[in-house]
């Protein structure tokens, strides 16, 4: 396993490691024991982004990678064909996170409901309502995780 790219976030340590997934998340189970503080792994697009893009007020690390993994895959680093939800038995469990991640698609979704419905109603689309605006943000949430395939990495 190799550790090209490390930095501190808020006190949360971010990791690129290459290697098999079993070794990349055992080792950061026990960084995190052993620093008592929170480990996320990254690619190493999202590490350059996460040092040229601007932090938001009042956004969370798990907003901000999440974001910063978001721009990432519209960026292009994943091919339209590849699903950006998945699944993995290794990864939180199997439940649905962001290809690359242990980021869930849930609190992404929540939060691009709560923070883009009201512009989206106000500037674009003035007759839809902003509860419907979120509603189907979150049903299109719910439609990804219950589709979301298993992937081998």
């Amino acid at each position: 396993m190799r550790l090209p790219d490390a930095q501190v976030l808020d006190g949360e340590l971010l990791l690129v490691l290459h290697g098999s997934p079993t070794a990349m998340f055992s080792a950061t189970a026990g960084i995190a024991h052993s620093l008592g503080c929170g480990v996320h792994l990254v690619t190493t697009g999202m590490m350059r982004r996460i040092r040229n893009i601007q932090r938001k007020s009042g956004e969370s690390n798990i907003e901000f990678l999440a974001r910063v993994a978001i721009i990432d895959t519209i960026a292009g680093h994943t091919s339209a064909d590849t699903p950006v939800v998945v699944r993995r038995p290794d990864v939180m469990g199997g439940a649905p996170v962001f290809r690359g991640t242990r980021v869930p698609p849930g609190p992404v979704f929540c939060m691009l409901a709560d923070k883009s419905a009201t512009e989206l109603v106000r500037i674009d689309y003035p007759s839809l309502s902003q509860d419907l605006v979120r509603s189907a943000l979150l049903q299109a949430c719910r439609l990804l995780e219950r589709e979301a395939p298993w992937a081998d990495r």
